[in-house]
């Protein structure tokens, strides 16, 4: 029987750098239309939309390089806002009016990412899902490599062992990084995303996909 043979950690971690030094991330930010479930008048097929983008380009030890976009985006399905889309977002309706459609944001945000070496890095799991659902309700492509994604909030949770996934305030004060902007600004947001996953990887977190880590989170092995 041929004897069984396990690789070190160390060089798994070796590897995995490696595979690293060859791609760069776009850490994003989406806000979406919002309803919530009880709200008067919310329509029986609603979907959040995208209505606005922002994004940074960064190394691959997540440092951004500078390279960045800002964007609204103009709703095709619910264009007009609610009160409370704009109470969490601050986003108003003259924004949206005067955004671009979402065909003209993933252009930009593709061009930002050129094939074969790109991760896409958000907060959470959601920036992913609702474009993805966007995506399919306006019979576009989805632009990127859906398993090309790193959950970054989940990833935080894991690294640093805590009870609880953090908020993203959470997360920059607890790593004394310097606050850039507000929250809920798509471009802040992405920003501090970005800053946050730089400060991780200086401290040694290995940047894994989010449908690997939920795999070996489920088997217990995270």
């Amino acid at each position: 029987m041929a004897k069984e043979y396990t690789v070190p950690k160390n060089v798994i971690q070796l590897l995995l750098m490696k595979e690293m030094s060859t791609i760069n991330f776009l850490a994003v930010d989406f806000e979406f239309t919002v309803y919530t479930s009880n709200t008067f008048g919310r329509p029986r097929a609603f979907f959040p939309e995208v209505i606005e983008v922002g994004a940074v380009v960064t190394d691959e030890f997540g440092k951004p390089n500078g390279e960045k976009y800002s964007a609204f985006v103009k709703p095709r399905f619910w264009p007009r806002l609610t009160d409370e889309c704009f109470a969490i977002t601050g986003i108003r309706q003259s924004d949206v009016d005067n955004g671009v459609p979402l065909e003209v944001a993933i252009k930009k945000l593709k061009a930002m990412t050129p094939a074969g070496g790109n991760w896409l890095v958000a907060w959470g799991d959601a920036d992913r899902k609702v474009l993805g659902d966007v995506c399919r309700k306006y019979g576009l492509e989805y632009p990127f490599v859906w398993a090309d994604y790193v959950d970054l909030a989940t990833s935080y949770r894991g690294f640093y062992k805590l009870e609880k996934r953090a908020a993203l305030q959470r997360a920059i004060e607890e790593r004394n990084i310097v606050k850039v902007g507000i929250s809920h600004s798509a471009l802040d947001d992405a920003i501090n995303a970005a800053l946050v996953m730089e400060k991780m990887i200086n401290e040694g977190w290995v940047v894994e996909r989010a449908d690997e880590l939920a795999r070996k989170t489920a088997s217990g092995n995270a």
